[in-house]
């Protein structure tokens, strides 16, 4: 029997989270090193509390042990951008060597990158990006792409006339920009007759349930909802649509047709049970991996360059940093039972607090 997700999730080892091995993009000659790994203190710069970043705090915090390295405990900025920043200084003022950062606020993050670059101090950033500042790798996916290819999905299953329900990250974070336009953009170009309805979520389920309570007493032909996190979202979407009596699985009359990001355990087993048609998957275990690893590497003087990785993705320019740009499969019932996709994995599982 499954069971639902809970509040306050499991941690989990980072054995059990991270890839056999870092395989490394294109990069330059190595350095001559900063030390043995026990005396470089590394540490990880958490935005917010939801289970990705949970799952990344404690993976890289854990991956780093597992390398030898010495370690500082890492910080939760609470969604509070100058929380982070403070947090980064004071990890570093503590004796960083090296961080693993993901960004809650692209703009105002800037000054601890700065920072960070004043005191010679490596920074790799996952998942998120931020605006400016010198960071030594972004390890992310490609968030546009996530966004078409969403609309795709999306396009191919709701009417010409329909209303769509779309549920936008926090627009200070790259990632919610990112998929926002890349699925706007998307849906003008090749749906047009699709109106969209765009709710301000700032990644908070209640303002995500609030939107999508609002869009169905306005509008009569709501057939579709896009949710940009449905690690964030999900519960919370299929609990408004119970209520509101709009919960129909696929293939019935009525059923609204949904379609995320992330590929979590959540979503696997709603695609499994009809209520979910496509969830883009994101990298989350390559995020942890490879952020480690760059993170590594920086520390002991290696540069990198744009270009194929070999582990299947590619190095770009973007806004003056490199960006490993890791690809995002689409998840459908076709393929849902994957076992290579993160949210099928064991570790995943246990984190949400789901079984299949």
């Amino acid at each position: 029997m499954r069971t639902s997700p809970i509040t306050g999730l499991a941690l989990f080892g980072a054995g059990a989270l991270l890839l056999a091995g870092c395989a490394g993009g294109a990069s330059g000659d190595a350095g001559s090193g900063s030390g043995e790994p026990a005396d470089t203190p590394l540490s990880y710069s958490q935005p917010h509390t939801d289970p990705f970043q949970n799952a990344e705090n404690v993976g890289s915090m854990e991956r780093f042990a597992e390398l030898g390295y010495a370690t500082i405990p890492a910080t939760n900025a609470d969604r509070d951008a100058a929380q982070q920043i403070t947090d980064i200084q004071t990890l570093i003022n503590k004796g960083a060597k090296g961080l693993v950062i993901s960004v809650g606020d692209a703009d105002a993050i800037v000054p601890a990158i700065e920072y960070a670059n004043d005191s010679s101090v490596p920074i790799v950033a996952i998942d998120e990006a931020p605006a400016s500042g010198k960071i030594a790798m972004i390890v992310r996916a490609d968030n546009v792409q996530m966004g078409e290819l969403a609309c795709e999905e999306m396009g191919k299953r709701v009417a010409a006339d329909a209303v769509v329900v779309t549920l936008d990250g926090d627009p200070v974070t790259s990632n919610g920009r990112d998929r926002t336009n890349g699925f706007n953009d998307c849906m003008a170009s090749k749906y047009p007759g699709v109106k969209l309805v765009n709710v301000a979520t700032e990644w908070d389920p209640a303002k995500a349930a609030s939107g999508i309570e609002t869009a169905l007493n306005q509008y009569g032909n709501v057939a579709g909802i896009y949710n940009q996190s449905d690690a964030t979202f999900f519960p919370t979407i299929l609990d408004t649509l119970k209520s509101a009596g709009k919960l129909v699985p696929a293939g019935q009359t009525g059923h609204i047709v949904q379609v995320s990001v992330d590929a979590s355990p959540m979503a696997m087993n709603a695609i499994r049970d009809g209520w979910l048609d496509a969830a883009v998957a994101q990298p989350m275990t390559d995020y942890i991996d490879y952020g480690v690893d760059y993170l590594t590497r920086a520390i002991k003087g290696e540069t990198f360059q744009p270009g194929a990785t070999d582990h299947g993705s590619t190095i770009e320019e973007r806004n003056g940093n490199l960006v490993d740009l890791l690809p995002t499969p689409v998840v459908t019932k076709d393929n849902v039972e994957d076992p290579d996709l993160w949210g099928n994995k064991k570790f995943a599982l246990d984190a949400f607090g789901v079984s299949k």
